[in-house]
């Protein structure tokens, strides 16, 4: 039987400028044929073993369409095919999500019609359960389906990314641009590598084998839920057989199955390197654009799996052909309204703003993100030297800076150059070591060039994260007004944006209006004799995914003003149990019950190390009890219309309060007094 190659079917883009790999399968001698505008082209092939495989010398013509036909004298077979960049797309969920299951599909689907793009989605067959699909045990020569190319009109079925990327590639470089997709959600990175080259690392295979997931080719499709990831199945299944394909480069989408912990990420790193020697050895050095995962909270590992898949694969970048492209700057959207029930918050329905940084890589508007290239230490200030374009804006958020003790604090970061970033700390008088944008949420993280770029996210030292690390919590940093929280699954909580600042929650306190500036938090009351005159101010506390960090450090250094008389009575804390502590509030260096406030800013200390109860008994709090707390209230107390202002809020391991005037309370009822020990 006379049989061109899976990937040569009606509507096939083949990569123009590259000499061209036609393979098939026949018993006797075969012509092949290609012509199309002044190309033509006629070669003889005598098949070996059943097989066929010819070179036609490369096309540059991306306008005509051509014929490929191939003939045994007996049968023929003849396809029409165009010329222009191809490009294989890989991953997982983020990237195999449909077109259709996104924000602006139809705009996108319409784009996708008018584009001269066509995509082979190597689909996975029906199933109602991973136990179903069977990965072949060794590599195959051919697809193990009948697939065919989708124009971009028929595509709504097809990854949102590689059909939107498609459509802006398409369209800057004024060719036709093919994509074959390769992607299915969950997939595991070492189902991308070969067995062969696996085999290479024994560390990786024995990581692969203690956390369940290695296999022998014959115990292949004994994985239950498990079989569609085995080790090197989709290599085996869709890889494989591109051998001998030209591409004009790789985009890589996945990492979530490997968001555990720091050892996870390290096996990640080097199951990517194994892969890429894969993929350079069947492709060539091309382009390589490997998508940061997703901003998502996965609550198992260390918490902080996101953040090291990610760091992972920015270390990628030591090959030059590779692209690492940061996106915890494009807001995240679960919700798509179209009145569908569908809702997993783990995927992102905005696609869009990815598919376009995918575009702006392959279609060679841009090599590299901005970087911290080195950081240089003087004065007591660390000094970030940047590469990749013109710094934007003056002060920074989201740099954290460490002595050589290696704990972190949030720092103030000003741009002093177009490639300079002074990052420092009151906290930190030697800094040593630096992060930027290494925390789970980055929703102010704003280091960007003047085109918009943004810097990808940095620490000095690679390691396991530790308690010492800081992930600045968003009521500290100023401005501040909404904050993502992310619960992984719909079945546990919602993804959204919450205020970063409310009504106090503990005390049954005034109506507050609340307003937030570059000048802080702003809470304007008007106190009622039956609320005692109190109200109050609660930050986002007990986020899922955040860290308060107030078992992490010992102070709370508040800045405060008021635009008439007002009393702080400090903060109060509820414990997960319910039961409500004071905190200790220091005005200066002595304690304090209640501090007055007026227009001069007063700089004040919350402890977090000792407080008092209900019955105004003094406790201590250890690490343990600090951990349990799950709400917060800045309280206060007048008799007339005032208006607060919080005007920072920062971590500190210090007494750092300057000190402010006493707020003197007298009772009007001598029995209302009540008895000292003093």
């Amino acid at each position: 039987m006379l049989k061109l190659h899976g990937y040569f079917k009606d509507g096939a883009i083949i990569q123009r400028g590259k000499p061209i790999n036609v393979k098939g399968f026949a018993e006797k001698e075969v012509e092949c044929v290609l012509k199309g505008g002044e190309y033509c082209y006629d070669l003889k092939v005598n098949p070996c073993g059943g097989k066929f495989r010819t070179e036609f010398p490369a096309v540059f013509d991306t306008k005509s369409v051509f014929t490929l036909s191939v003939s045994d004298g007996t049968e023929s077979v003849s396809v029409n095919v165009r010329f222009g960049d191809v490009y294989m797309t890989a991953g997982q969920s983020n990237m195999s999500y449909a077109l259709s299951a996104t924000e602006d599909c139809d705009k996108y689907l319409a784009k996708a019609g008018e584009s001269d793009i066509s995509l082979l989605c190597l689909e996975e067959p029906p199933f109602s359960d991973t136990s179903e699909i069977h990965r072949p045990a060794y590599p195959k020569e051919d697809f193990i389906s009948d697939y065919a190319w989708k124009k971009g009109s028929e595509c709504s079925d097809v990854s949102a990314i590689a059909v939107i990327a498609a459509s802006f590639v398409s369209e800057r470089k004024g060719i036709p641009v093919g994509i074959v997709q390769t992607a299915m959600g969950g997939l595991s990175a070492e189902t991308y590598c070969s067995r062969k080259t696996a085999e290479t690392d024994a560390d990786l295979i024995a990581f692969l084998k203690r956390m369940g997931r290695y296999c022998t080719a014959e115990d292949y499709n004994h994985s239950g839920i498990r079989n569609f990831t085995q080790i090197s199945g989709v290599y085996n299944e869709k890889i494989a057989p591109l051998e001998g394909i030209s591409f004009a480069g790789i985009v890589w989408y996945l990492g979530e199955s490997s968001s555990c912990d720091f050892e996870y990420a390290q096996y990640f790193y080097r199951t990517m390197l194994l892969i890429k020697r894969d993929f350079d050895a069947m492709f060539g050095r091309i382009p390589f654009v490997a998508v940061h995962i997703a901003p998502e909270y996965y609550p198992y590992g260390d918490r902080c799996g996101y953040m090291e898949i990610n760091e992972a694969i920015t270390r990628l970048e030591k090959d030059e052909t590779v692209t690492a492209v940061p996106i915890y700057d494009i807001e995240p959207r679960w919700l798509k309204t179209d009145g569908e029930l569908y809702y997993h918050p783990i995927h992102t329905v905005n696609k869009a703003p990815v598919a376009q940084r995918v575009a702006d890589v392959l279609s060679g508007k841009r090599k590299r993100y901005p970087r911290i290239e080195k950081v240089i230490i003087e004065s007591g200030k660390a000094v970030c030297i940047t590469c990749g374009g013109k710094l934007k804006g003056d002060k920074l958020n989201g740099f954290t800076v460490a002595g050589k003790n290696g704990k972190y604090y949030p720092a103030s970061a000003v741009v002093r150059s177009e490639n300079e970033i002074e990052v420092f700390s009151a906290e930190v008088k030697e800094p040593a070591y630096i992060t930027y944008a290494f925390m789970q949420y980055q929703d102010f993280c704003n280091a960007v060039t003047e085109d918009g770029a943004p810097l990808l996210p940095y620490r000095s030292v690679e390691e396991e994260i530790n308690s010492k690390y800081c992930f600045i919590p968003a009521y500290t940093v100023r401005g501040a007004s909404m904050v993502y929280e992310n619960c992984f699954g719909w079945n546990v909580g919602t993804c959204r944006k919450v205020p970063v600042w409310k009504k106090g929650e503990i005390y049954d306190a005034g109506d507050v209006e609340i307003s937030i500036g570059e000048d802080g938090v702003k809470c304007r009351c008007v106190p009622q004799a039956d609320k005692y005159f109190f109200f109050g101010l609660s930050p986002a506390f007990c986020l899922s995914g955040h860290r308060n960090h107030v078992a992490d450090y010992g102070y709370w250094t508040v800045e405060l003003t008021a635009d008439s008389d007002t009393e702080f009575m400090g903060v109060v804390v509820r414990s997960y149990d319910g039961e409500v502590f004071r905190p200790d509030l220091y005005n200066g260096a002595k304690k304090a019950e209640s501090v007055l406030i007026g227009n001069a800013p007063t700089v004040l200390s919350v402890c977090w190390k000792n407080g008092i109860r209900g019955d105004s008994a003094p406790i201590k709090f250890g690490k343990k009890i600090r951990k349990n707390f799950v709400q917060a209230e800045f309280l206060f107390r007048s008799r007339q219309e005032t208006t607060v202002t919080v005007r920072s809020v920062e971590l500190s391991d210090k007494n750092r309060s300057k000190g402010g005037t006493a707020a003197e309370r007298k009772s009007s009822r001598s029995d209302a007094v009540l008895p000292t020990t003093e």
